[in-house]
């Protein structure tokens, strides 16, 4: 045996021993069973995830920390690096916010209550670790005094431009079109009920006035059914933007330190892609998404969260559906067209997550295909070559980011444009007379009833300021060459083309942005649509697309 196949077993490990340390520099497999309690309230225990038909899931990485009494094997804590320092200083402000309010179901009295956290912010008791508040200071708040601790949220980028967009139906619509959305239900109306709409033909035509008939318009694909049918009928709530980067991802990072040598032209491809995602994914399952933690007081589903998490991959995530033109087409907002740009045409033209995305989908194929073209020149050297293959069979058999990501808090700092909770139900079409006389009385304060409390508000603030920050010494998709591979030259020119390329999109960005026919880009009190262009400076930018899930 090879010195580097030997590496290869060395890290492998063999499924059954425990792991003392980071240092022992294992990659193996496990299931998702450290998320719950048990041992501190039978109300903690969670069920395993993965492993199992009731819950499939990713596997994570198996580490050396000692199980609990009556749970298996948990996570150990990882060295941090500086964005990992930065989501632990926000676990820890989160004990400041709760002493400073008490009372867990306290609403705000009024939208001006809710634009003070932006204006004078919430004094917080001061932390016991004050290095903890200053790595905060820098990420976090837009001010901290010395005298007392004010926690101080910055303006969102939606609110700032306009203070009232959230309330439009247009806006709603534009900020629909920023992202993606589900697709119609196939759910058995038997079983839970019909997922047609209460909507009328006559109500909806109403809105589109005279143009065509709702009919025409579906044949035409020029409209639309926004459908949380599916996920929110079983548990009640969505699913965040764990699923689809940080967790799908980690068993890759695993198949492929397990089966790639260091020196192997594949690992040097995609080590840039692997820094901190496990890293932060250990931090996630001791904070944000563990039993009783930040995701399960302050959303819907409560201790069913990971649950759905588990049933939304089960039914939605497929390999071979998460290409940007596969997602698009599996949809139905594009159809294959060898003549259109990217060979894609889109049924709604001015849709800026797509047409920003193929234009870096198609970046980063070309810039793939060079680099393995360079060292794989035809199929049967893909054949011949043992790690490569034993790294995609461990990926179809073990195994199993950035549009969704950094513009979070732009839209959803202010939370009303985007409640993670409702915590009352909103006034109904057969409500009770009293509820009815309320509402009409006043209701702005039937609104703030229902939106989340201050305390539920403000956690998922700062989770959401985290999950927008990039750090200052964050690491862009060409922007900076690996050493490996400017070594050769052929690769070396390659990745300059890449680069280039990615700056031309930069610039492309900004005239569309410009645009006045595209008016789901920008406007007047818009935010212009650049979650997509490549580069960013430090801070919460809505923009950038780093190499790796590092937050």
């Amino acid at each position: 045996m090879s010195l580097r196949e030997k590496d290869l077993v060395s890290l492998r490990g063999n499924g059954k021993d425990e792991y003392k340390s980071s240092t022992d520099r294992i990659y193996d497999y496990d299931v998702y069973n450290d998320l719950g309690d048990p041992d501190s309230s039978p109300e903690l225990a969670r069920p395993v995830l993965g492993g199992s038909n009731k819950y499939p899931y990713p596997r994570r990485c198996r580490t050396g920390r000692p199980p609990c009494k009556t749970d298996e094997e948990v996570s150990e804590e990882k060295e941090m690096s500086f964005v990992t320092k930065t989501a632990y200083s926000v676990h820890m402000l989160l004990p400041s916010l709760e002493a400073s309010l008490k009372d867990p179901d306290l609403g705000f009295p009024s939208f001006t209550d809710i634009t003070q956290l932006y204006k004078e912010g919430i004094p917080i008791p001061k932390l016991k670790n004050q290095a903890s508040m200053q790595i905060l200071a820098l990420r976090l708040v837009k001010a901290v005094c010395d005298a007392i601790d004010n926690l101080q949220f910055e303006t969102p980028a939606m609110f700032e431009k306009d203070k009232f967009s959230w309330l439009r139906d247009e806006e709603f619509l534009r900020q629909t079109l920023a992202g993606e959305w589900p697709v119609k239900s196939a759910l058995d109306p038997d079983v839970y009920w019909p997922p047609e709409s209460a909507f009328t033909e006559e109500l909806v035509e109403l809105e589109i006035k005279d143009f065509m008939t709702v009919g025409e318009a579906l044949k035409q694909k020029k409209l639309f059914i926004i459908d949380y049918h599916d996920l929110l009928l079983p548990y009640v709530s969505k699913v965040s933007h764990w699923l689809r980067t940080h967790c799908v991802t980690e068993p890759y990072i695993i198949a492929t330190n397990r089966q790639l040598s260091v020196m192997h032209p594949i690992y040097r491809l995609l080590h840039p892609h692997c820094r901190y995602t496990m890293k932060m994914n250990a931090f996630a399952r001791q904070a944000p998404i563990n039993a009783d933690g930040i995701i399960e007081n302050s959303f819907s589903l409560d201790k069913y969260s990971m649950e759905l998490c588990s049933m939304a991959y089960d039914q939605q995530w497929r390999f071979d559906r998460e290409a940007l033109p596969s997602d698009l087409i599996n949809r139905g907002i594009a159809v294959e067209d060898p003549t259109a740009p990217h060979g894609l045409k889109l049924m709604i033209e001015d849709y800026p997550f797509a047409n920003d995305g193929l234009m870096l989908w198609d970046a980063l194929k070309q810039w793939v295909a060079d680099y393995v073209n360079y060292y794989k020149k035809d199929a049967s050297m893909v054949q011949s070559d043992t790690e490569l293959q034993a790294w995609w069979t461990e990926i179809r058999t073990k195994a199993h980011h950035s549009a969704v990501n950094f513009g979070q808090y732009d839209f959803a700092g202010y939370f009303p444009n985007r409640p993670s909770i409702a915590r009352t139900n909103m006034p109904c079409e057969d409500p009770t007379g009293e509820q009815w006389k309320q509402f009409l009385d006043n209701p702005g304060s039937e609104l703030l009833a229902c939106f989340p409390s201050q305390i539920q508000a403000t956690k998922v603030m700062a989770i959401l300021h985290m999950l927008s920050n990039h750090s200052s010494d964050e690491e862009y998709i060409g922007e900076h060459i690996e050493p490996a591979w400017g070594e050769e030259p052929v690769i070396k020119e390659a990745f300059e083309m890449f680069s280039l390329r990615l700056k031309e999109l930069e610039n492309i960005i900004d005239d569309r942005n410009t645009d006045n026919s595209l008016k789901n880009r920008g406007g007047v009190g818009v935010v212009p649509y650049e979650l997509l262009k490549p580069f960013s400076e430090a801070g919460v930018t809505g923009k950038g697309v780093p190499y790796s899930i590092s937050i």
